[in-house]
């Protein structure tokens, strides 16, 4: 196959397949006389793997390591285990950190649904933003 068609098999660009390539993540291909590379169908399926680790938050160095592992004669499972429980821990803390967040913005604009001009100050750009005793003076109107 060549580039065009393993990209287009498994939704990529050819740019990315080459890229792919030059970060060693998928074996050099050999080229035609005339300079086209030409892949096999474990090049198609290692790229598959490459796409569905990524879907999982996999960097491409994590993906490098776990093809290592393969490919040294280990089973990455056990990292692959391991990566996947960090990667849930830090969703969690995300999704508390974005849920805080959530709530500040929620408070802020029910504060200013109350009042429909906020004091500006010359060194201030936005007070909403910038100046938390606006908002508490917004609350308590």
């Amino acid at each position: 196959m060549y580039v065009r068609d393993v990209a287009r098999c498994v939704g990529l660009t050819a740019q990315a397949i080459r890229f792919y390539e030059r970060l060693g993540l998928v074996q050099r291909a050999p080229r035609t006389r005339a300079g086209y590379r030409v892949y096999s169908a474990a090049t198609l399926e290692r790229v598959q793997f490459i796409k569905d680790a990524q879907r999982l938050g996999f960097s491409l160095e994590e993906i490098r390591e776990v093809i290592r592992l393969k490919y040294s004669g280990q089973s990455p499972c056990d990292c692959v285990r391991k990566m996947l429980n960090g990667k849930l821990r830090d969703l969690k803390d995300q999704i508390k950190q974005m849920e805080q967040m959530r709530r500040e913005i929620a408070t802020c604009l029910r504060a200013l649904r109350k009042r429909s001009r906020l004091p500006h100050s010359v060194s201030l750009i936005c007070p909403i933003v910038q100046n938390k005793r606006a908002l508490s003076a917004v609350r308590k109107d």
